[in-house]
């Protein structure tokens, strides 16, 4: 799948987008689970997802999960992450795919702050 999700660094006073990133995806498995959830799914025999209460996890090192923000400049931003952005991997519920969170951006360091759920 090219594009599993897609990340949007926004402007919080415009909304206008500064930056764009996705994450592609080749294997979809659960990786770690909470308390109480069984691991079903390891990317074996063309069987793949993620089950409920479980997480595919990566490190922020892999290439495709990040946005490049070499040409951004500081101030305040909004990071909106939406998952499964073109509908592809079929869910029970697919209204809690995006979340948006407030981004400072110090232009040695970002904050993230007030991670939500929304549309």
């Amino acid at each position: 799948m090219d594009e599993f999700s897609h990340y949007d660094l926004l402007e919080a006073s415009s909304g206008r987008k500064v930056a764009e990133g996705h994450k592609a995806s080749f294997c979809l498995e659960d990786t770690t689970c909470d308390f109480g959830h069984l691991k079903r799914y390891a990317c074996t025999a063309h069987t793949q997802g993620l089950s409920p209460g479980c997480y595919d996890t990566y490190n922020a090192d892999i290439d495709c999960q990040w946005i490049d923000i070499t040409d951004v400049q500081p101030g305040n931003y909004i990071l909106k992450l939406q998952v499964n952005p073109k509908f592809l991997v079929r869910e029970s519920d697919y209204t809690n795919n995006v979340v948006r969170c407030n981004i400072h951006y110090t232009g040695r360091f970002v904050r993230t702050t007030n991670c939500k759920l929304s549309q």
